[in-house]
């Protein structure tokens, strides 16, 4: 069993060595998207600053799914010339999807599954190790173009906010990205765009003891107002992660509840893989709306970035969102950096950049809006269900088309 680790990534960097020079570029989010992209930047030599608003390890709303793309962009990552990357992924071998009491189990030998906590603190410690200098609980507030910079507002420890100057600025702070443009909100909430009938996230972790569910087994339940993955982790707890609508919530007495009543839905009749009532023990998680559009350059900046979730993000459902995360890390430092190591123009990297991520994840958004749509219909979900059960085999193959898993060559 691996646990999850314990000690806290230490700060390498403080506010006032923060604020003295300009940095080559600062990165605000360590997530995977933004730890990979300070990695492969600072490898060059260049001066990388990545900080979060909070420290490290800590927890995320996550399925905790890697697809084959995310393993094949964790292992590009790990031989950046840097000590390799130490991840206990556990092989993912089945997929069962349940709804309206029907449930089929399918072969699925597809990615890995890892939990977030030690997904993220591994990734920065290793952009640490390519020397990049870390700062911890520090909010970033709002940022503006100033001449061949961009000067970031962040408030570190809830002191007094201070400014930090970047020659390139890249967001990767997920689907809060909550960093406003010269302290605009309305100006950012432009730049957002939501469908409607757009749903938020949910997560917990349950213990070990909280259910059957066994080891390298998916489990994806769906129902009315939304669907729900269960996965063991690493260290033998239960992740429960969630997609609902609000409205959901809204007529529910508790988050915990309402996942509670969605997972009653799906498997009516049978039993289900966890201790329903153990979620009422466990702190519910949340996150804002999940499908959005922002776009991965700013229009009023051509020397921000955006990357990971901040770009945009469509409902989950098999683990690809990390992997989207990790190769739009790699794209953008490709186009942050030319051949030789210096900093590309802002320009002339932006549209590399836009260029780039357009071509190698436009039709993988769009593939995976249509599977949203299509799981807002339990009674499709369950006929569908219905008819796997006689081809299996077949129809594992055709989950790993259909939600983008198909292992790469």
């Amino acid at each position: 069993m691996v646990s999850h680790p314990e000690v806290g990534l230490s700060a390498t960097a403080d506010p006032q060595a923060a604020a003295a020079d300009p940095w080559d570029v600062v990165i605000v989010g360590a997530g995977p998207a933004g730890s990979a992209t300070a990695t492969q930047v600072a490898k060059h030599g260049l001066r990388v600053l990545l900080l979060d608003r909070e420290h490290l390890p800590r927890p995320k709303v996550c399925g905790c799914c890697l697809s084959p793309l995310a393993l094949s962009e964790l292992d590009n990552l790990s031989n950046q010339n840097i000590a390799r990357l130490q991840l206990p992924i556990q092989p993912l071998q089945n997929l069962t999807v349940a709804s309206q009491g029907h449930a089929a189990s399918v072969p699925y030998a597809t990615g890995g599954v890892l939990s977030r906590i030690n997904l993220d603190t591994q990734l920065a410690h290793h952009a640490v190790l390519a020397q990049t200098a870390w700062l911890p609980n520090t909010r970033a507030l709002y940022w503006k173009d100033e001449n061949e910079c961009v000067a970031l507002t962040v408030q570190t420890n809830n002191e007094t906010p201070y400014r930090i100057q970047a020659r390139r600025l890249v967001l990767a702070a997920g689907l809060h990205d909550a960093v406003r443009y010269d302290n605009s909100h309305s100006a950012e909430s432009r730049r957002r765009k939501r469908p409607p009938n757009n749903r938020i996230g949910l997560g917990t972790t349950l213990p070990a003891t909280g259910g059957s569910l066994g080891p390298q087994h998916l489990i994806m339940a769906v129902g009315k107002g939304g669907y729900c993955g269960l996965v063991r982790l690493e260290d033998n707890t239960i992740d429960v992660a969630a997609a609902m609508h609000p409205s959901v919530l809204r007529q529910t007495e508790s988050p915990a509840k309402a996942l509670s009543h969605l997972l009653a839905e799906a498997f009516h009749g049978t039993t289900c893989p966890i201790d329903c009532a153990s979620l009422n023990d466990m702190p519910i998680r949340a996150t804002p709306q999940l499908t959005h559009q922002t776009g991965p350059i700013d229009p009023d900046c051509r020397k921000l970035f955006r990357i990971g979730d901040a770009v945009g993000y469509i409902e989950p459902f098999t683990g690809e969102g990390i992997g989207w995360a990790l190769l739009s890390a790699r794209l953008a430092s490709e186009s942050l950096i030319t051949e030789t190591g210096h900093l590309r123009p802002a320009a002339q990297a932006a549209s590399h950049y836009q260029r780039r991520y357009h071509r190698a994840l436009t039709w993988h958004h769009r593939r995976c809006r249509l599977v949203s749509l299509a799981l807002r219909s339990p009674r499709l979900v369950s006929t569908s269900v219905q008819v796997a059960g006689y081809f299996p085999r077949l129809t594992g193959s055709v989950a790993q088309l259909i939600t983008g898993n198909a292992p790469t060559r």
